[in-house]
């Protein structure tokens, strides 16, 4: 018998016998058949009790590389880095090097999707040896391809660029169809556009202008010749911002508008870039109102698509916002624009160099933090001087009572706050799930959606969106950290402007704040029913729900709730611990039910 010791990473639920009984090569052929599937196309019990039944046979038959395989598949399917790694632990590099080098590639790309780019560009490049070895041509370009991207996002984009073009040199020839003998001429296409895209970008980044436009009307050709939009606007994005860096602020304005027309439903992070240019156009054509508003809406869409988009047009954006406070004597707005400048100096990069559109910041931090002293000084120097006379008139007597009857009518108001969530939790344990009525409602969604905002969206991809989602809200996956769009986007299936539509339509929120209301509404209902985490530090109670810091969880969490944690938690202590739970719920929408009771 194998103990559960020898298996780590998968369920310790039973194998049940229907499972069990199947025949070994059967089941390896069906297992591997639905770990190819999306997540959101499979029941993940199903896969973890089928892995199970796998692996412990495996182990004792003694079939090393299908016991690798399992855990690689596994991991993969439910994007578990940890089984990755298990499974590479278990495979002989000498015996097994095509299969060592399969996993290297799969945890390289687990990595990517996860953001962690100097880690997939080591694991990258210890595959793409195995695979030079092997001789393995298609997943050595593959390789090459991914490793090029990953120079670019680690700031290495003339090495970037230099791969990059090797690639498309392969591609424009006929030796890609012995790279890829089964691939479509129109997929090889598609990939050569995306290839020219990147290197147009890598120019972009590193203000080499004419190379970017060279390659940027690839990708206008390309989208013509293809009828696919998605590339046009791509092209009219990066053009505009072409122009806009050579000071040709007509033509770049111009270019910015069309896309922004075109692209009213886009990625916030994507159009807060457009409007940054759009901007900087008016600014450079004298135009100050103009340039105002672009720069005021820059930064609204910057903080709806999450704030975690940096790039160097933010720059101008702050510059040009912090300068026209100063001259409107808006202190509080002062403030406000040399914090996040800060943020930015901190996140990004210095604010000496050169921003968007050749004008050079004369800040560096301790500028920057010295004269945010200087205006939070100004501002207490004007305090003091409006309430001296008001001091003077009011009493000590009836400011004392003042300050009572405030504290009397914010202790009520916490206090129905409180009964309200906890009437709205014990209305939850009662309530029972009707998986019938879940299932219409999602029919319901993607049949409402054929003439609604999501209509350029295909039925079968918002049913596919729709899956994923409650999947995700279900199994609580939003409580892991670095959670981002684009990897739940890869994980579902889809991609990340798709799920960003769908999120704003359906959810009526941005991710961040999507994001961010799942895991309260969870930790609600945690906090119920566990006297255990009611012990946790908030800062601990933040971590185990996959918040990057406390002051984030704290401000979303009195967001939704109207009360402060430790408030919250303090009365839950008259509450006993609740063994009766929903099964799948692990959400409970207490923001909406809230909203309705008061």
């Amino acid at each position: 018998m194998v103990s559960s010791q020898d298996l780590p990473y998968i369920t310790d639920q039973e194998v049940p016998d229907s499972i069990a009984s199947i025949d070994y090569s059967v089941l390896r052929k069906r297992f591997f058949k639905i770990s190819n599937d999306l997540p959101t196309n499979v029941d993940s019990l199903t896969i973890e009790l089928y892995a199970r039944s796998l692996i412990t046979r495996a182990k004792q038959k003694e079939l090393k590389a299908d016991f690798a395989k399992f855990y690689s598949a596994l991991g993969t399917f439910r994007g578990d880095i940890a089984s990755i790694d298990y499974a590479l632990q278990h495979t002989d590099k000498q015996e097994s090097s095509d299969l060592y080098e399969q996993i290297l590639i799969q945890k390289a790309i687990h990595l990517y999707n996860d953001d962690q780019f100097q880690e997939s560009y080591d694991i990258a490049q210890e595959a793409l040896k195995f695979a030079e070895k092997s001789k393995n041509l298609s997943n050595e370009w593959s390789l090459k391809n991914l490793i090029a991207v990953l120079l670019i996002e680690n700031n290495k984009e003339v090495e970037g660029i230099q791969v990059l073009k090797e690639i498309e040199k392969t591609y424009s020839t006929d030796k890609i169809k012995q790279i890829f003998p089964y691939s479509w001429e129109a997929n090889n296409k598609e990939i050569l556009a995306s290839v020219q895209y990147c290197i147009a970008m890598a120019y972009f980044d590193i203000n080499e202008l004419d190379s970017a436009t060279y390659y940027i009307s690839k990708i206008k050709k390309y989208a013509k010749d293809a009828n696919d939009n998605d590339y046009y606007l791509s092209y009219l994005g990066l053009q505009a911002g072409i122009y806009t860096k050579s000071h040709k602020y007509k033509e770049g304005l111009k270019l910015t508008n069309q896309y922004l027309a075109e692209n009213l439903d886009g990625d916030p992070d994507a159009l807060s870039h457009s409007y940054a240019f759009k901007g900087i156009a008016h600014k450079g054509l004298q135009q100050p109102e103009e340039a105002l508003a672009a720069f005021l809406k820059t930064d609204s869409l910057h903080e709806s698509g999450g704030a975690d988009y940096l790039f160097p047009e933010l720059k101008t954006t702050y510059d040009y916002l912090l300068t026209h406070y100063k001259n409107t004597d808006n202190s509080t707005k002062q403030i406000e624009y040399l914090n996040k400048m800060i943020t930015y100096e901190e996140d990004f990069g210095s604010l000496s160099k050169t921003i968007g559109d050749g004008i050079v910041a004369s800040y560096t931090i301790p500028q920057l933090l010295s004269e945010k002293e200087a205006v939070i000084q100004s501002l207490e120097g004007d305090k003091k001087q409006r309430t001296v006379g008001l001091i003077l008139l009011i009493s000590l007597g009836l400011l004392a009572l003042f300050y009572a009857l405030i504290q009397y009518r914010k202790r009520r108001i916490l206090k129905q706050r409180f009964e309200n969530l906890r009437a709205i939790y014990s209305e939850w344990v009662v309530q029972e799930t009707n998986p019938v009525m879940e299932a219409e409602a999602t029919l319901a969604v993607v049949k409402a959606e054929q003439d609604g905002p999501l209509s350029r969206i295909k039925p079968a991809q918002l049913e596919k969106i729709q899956e994923g989602l409650d999947r995700f809200e279900k199994k609580a996956l939003f409580t892991s950290h670095n959670v981002t769009l684009k990897s739940l986007a890869a994980q579902i299936g889809t991609n990340a402007s798709y799920l960003s539509k769908y999120i704003n339509v359906e959810k009526s929120d941005n991710f961040s704040t999507y994001l961010s209301d799942l895991r309260v509404n969870y930790v609600l209902k945690e906090l119920y029913a566990s006297h255990k985490l009611r012990s946790y530090t908030v800062a601990a109670i933040a971590e185990e729900i996959g918040f990057s810091n406390v002051k984030s969880f704290s401000t979303h969490f009195k967001r939704v709730t109207g009360l402060s944690v430790s408030y919250f938690i303090k009365n839950l202590e008259g509450i006993k611990e609740t063994a009766v739970k929903k099964k799948d719920d692990n959400v409970i929408d207490f923001l909406e039910r809230i909203n309705k009771t008061g």
